[in-house]
């Protein structure tokens, strides 16, 4: 009932200083420098589309990346942007996460993941479109300036390998023109795993053929150098999550991000990104498939793990042993969506929880986010001593445990200022 009553008490208390914020936009001289943090503490950021959520937990962040944008137009680019929040809903929503938390930079994400429709090209100056590229820079720039933000996060998934060099060329030009202003640069990344055999890939459009010394050579892996990303971006961030997609069919359920996946994208990252940029994405999320018919897979977040513990009698597992499951439940032999891809599962024992149980005729598996699984994975952060932790997402539905603990963990200074 508390926080039901925050926010109109808030909006009394600080409505004179927002009406004070409206009246005159942000100085040279309240631009924020890159916070420090008590040594050993692990930054924190998150990415968020969820506006209540960033509002009730920014305190918790070091930096925090509004979902807001993406590049116009489809498999051209203009090189303008478009956000999902109205220019008025911008500003004053920006001012009231600075308010709830002056500390915290605020810097959005432009968000792209390549498909048949929508493609990044024009946009980093493909096949020589450098007045697209540029415009695009000067958007970007002229967005922060108009609404503060303290850099931009750079979010560009699943290019095609033909891509590699001019995305890195605009990352160079941005990167200069964001510094002339004292902005941060922060690039969001694929996941890479070492490779047992290093090889050559000659991709058609590169001047130079990519040198494949990771494990999952395909499309955004491909195009995502560490070793050049960790020279330019002030902020590197893997995302470690959707290692079990929401498909049926190969690799079958399981975790978004075990524990020696996080443990293996680090060992290839450290070698390549300096740790002070690094950090490492982990999901708050799980999904929940089904194991043996045609049946539509769903997101798991707080509220449906609750729901399947509380109405469905599932069998809890956790840690989960998937091959143990499998010899002990009854009529497992029929889980087509499971079985064939067994063998991913051999030699794992999962700190993630999860939820086997039956509905509408169908037996079904849930992976799922806890604060005991998010704290095995952020102790393997600490191991290899990075910069700091992402989350994908920040939504009212993340386990609350969850940030109780990072509450704890990151100290006294970050006490909820309500």
């Amino acid at each position: 009932m508390i926080h039901q009553l925050f926010f109109p008490v808030l909006i009394l208390a600080f409505s004179g200083l927002l009406g004070a914020c409206f009246l005159e936009g942000p100085k040279e001289s309240q631009k924020v420098a890159p916070p420090t943090a008590p040594e050993g503490r692990l930054f924190a950021s998150t990415w968020s589309q969820d506006f209540y959520a960033m509002m009730k937990y920014v305190h918790l962040y070091d930096e925090i990346h509004p979902f807001l944008y993406n590049l116009e137009g489809g498999r051209s680019n203009t090189g303008r942007i478009l956000s999902v929040w109205k220019k008025d809903e911008i500003d004053e929503r920006i001012r009231w996460l600075r308010l709830m938390s002056p500390r915290t930079l605020i810097i959005p994400t432009i968000f792209r993941w390549e498909n048949d429709f929508e493609k990044v090209s024009d946009a980093i100056g493909l096949n020589g479109n450098t007045k697209v590229r540029d415009l695009h820079i000067q958007n970007i720039l002229k967005e922060i300036d108009t609404y503060g933000y303290d850099g931009i996060d750079i979010d560009y998934e699943g290019m095609t390998c033909e891509k590699k060099e001019v995305f890195q060329e605009f990352l160079i030009l941005l990167r200069d023109e964001l510094h002339k202003k004292g902005k941060i640069l922060s690039v969001a990344i694929h996941p890479k795993t070492v490779a047992e055999k290093p090889s050559v890939y000659p991709c058609k459009g590169l001047k130079s053929s990519i040198q494949v010394d990771f494990y999952e050579a395909y499309r955004g892996q491909l195009t995502h150098d560490y070793e050049f990303l960790g020279k330019v971006a002030d902020k590197v961030k893997i995302m470690a999550y959707e290692l079990h997609p929401r498909k049926q069919g190969f690799p079958g359920p399981g975790p978004q991000a075990p524990d020696w996946w996080i443990d293996k994208i680090l060992e290839y990252a450290v070698a390549r990104i300096p740790n002070d940029k690094l950090y490492m994405a982990i999901p708050t999320y799980g999904y929940d498939w089904a194991l043996h018919c045609q049946a539509e897979t769903k997101s798991v977040y707080y509220s449906r793990a609750k729901w399947i513990r509380e109405k469905m009698a599932p069998r809890k597992e956790e840690p989960t042993d998937v091959l143990e499951i499998f010899k002990t439940q009854p009529k497992a032999e029929d889980w087509t969506y499971l079985r064939p891809y067994l063998y991913r599962h051999q030699g794992h024992v999962y700190s993630d929880p999860s939820l086997w149980y039956r509905m509408g005729g169908c037996d079904r598996v849930a992976f799922y986010m806890n604060r005991s699984a998010f704290e095995k994975k952020m102790k393997i952060l600490d191991k290899y001593k990075i910069r700091g932790f992402s989350f994908w997402q920040l939504i009212e539905d993340n386990d609350p445990e969850i940030h109780k603990y990072l509450e704890e963990k990151l100290g006294s200074e970050l006490s909820e200022v309500h």
